[in-house]
């Protein structure tokens, strides 16, 4: 299992790369390499977007989402083991331009993430952002491979900007569900979907499937921050292209929870009960099986048979849960106060 984002990537995202200024001070070897990894990718995605051209539709997802660190995977992980529903994979994700046109890899030893120490395989529920990233989508995870260019990304965490250009990002994330569903056999079922980065998009996702249903999860958001703020870090260490500073990543994270706080209160106001619920990320970590029965009860979703749930429920009991007692520096203090009066906290 490759789970380096560079692994398979869009020409998009190498054009992206190429216009840093950093460059050119990378070797000429790994440019080419790079180079060559996108030119094979970019054939392989137009080869699998092929082979879902006359695809069924799609069924309208479940989306997990809420800021990132705030307890997403958990609740993939858990969600997908009770319903059996089909869900992007690790191997799928990472591989997203090409993995229509491969075997699926055997069950593989899990390893770490370095953020909470959480399992992850070849064959684990994975976030599709890793997928978009690769696919050419103008995603917030660039800023891992160049940290110093956080700033440009701002308008990913900005609602607007997904409903004002769906035509560039959105028939690509369908054909990536459709391929999804056709590689595992099962064209038509519906999907659960896991990105803290489609809670921006949300919006824009809504009105493309407006039966759609969303797991909106709620933690404190200086604990938020600060969880973000050692993610991030750990992300740029495991997947930046080169040296740089990353002196932006306070006030970016501050303007990602407001860009939730947004989204959540629009939720709050329009979604009836029966397409929405909002999980607190400690009354999931104290109680993860009465949760997830309630989640599912309020949104109507039946149970699988078998014993997916409690195998699941062991693995996600390895994350760490960590605290923090530092304050949140003054660049991200709006956001945390938005995302707290919005969660009601």
């Amino acid at each position: 299992m490759s789970t380096s984002p560079l692994h398979s990537f869009d020409a998009e995202l190498l054009a992206w790369l190429r216009a840093g200024a950093g460059w050119p001070s990378l070797g000429l070897g790994t440019r080419a390499q790079l180079r060559w990894r996108s030119a094979w990718a970019t054939l392989n995605r137009r080869l699998s977007e092929a082979r879902v051209v006359q695809a069924p539709p799609l069924a309208p997802p479940l989306f997990i989402v809420g800021p990132w660190r705030s307890g997403t995977t958990v609740m993939h992980e858990l969600l997908t083991a009770a319903t059996a529903w089909p869900t992007p994979l690790t191997w799928q994700c990472m591989n997203a331009t090409a993995f229509q046109l491969l075997p699926a890899p055997p069950q593989s030893i899990g390893v770490a993430r370095p953020m909470d120490g959480l399992e992850i395989s070849a064959l684990s529920p994975q976030e599709d952002e890793f997928a978009l990233l690769t696919l050419g989508v103008d995603s917030a995870y660039r800023g891992f491979l160049m940290p110093e260019r956080l700033p440009e990304l701002l308008h990913t965490l900005d609602p607007r900007y997904w409903s004002e250009h769906e035509a560039e990002w959105l028939p690509r994330f369908e054909r990536f569900m459709a391929g999804v569903l056709a590689s595992s056999g099962q064209a038509g079922r519906r999907l659960i979907l896991k990105s803290p980065n489609h809670s921006f998009r949300l919006p824009a996702l809504l009105r493309r499937f407006p039966e759609a249903q969303v797991v909106w999860m709620v933690r404190d958001a200086a604990t938020v921050f600060h969880s973000n703020r050692k993610m991030w870090q750990a992300m740029f260490a495991e997947h930046r292209l080169m040296a740089g500073s990353a002196d932006g990543l306070d006030a970016f994270l501050g303007t990602a929870l407001q860009g939730c706080a947004q989204v959540l209160k629009q939720l709050q106001a329009e979604l009836p009960p029966q397409r929405w619920i909002a999980v607190e990320q400690t009354t999931l970590a104290a109680d993860p099986q009465a949760v997830v029965a309630q989640v599912m009860q309020q949104l109507g979703l039946q149970p699988a048979p078998g014993a997916a749930l409690e195998a699941a429920l062991a693995r996600t009991r390895q994350g760490r849960i960590e605290h923090y007692e530092q304050p949140v520096p003054a660049s991200a203090t709006a956001g945390v106060a938005a995302l707290d009066a919005a969660q009601g906290g």
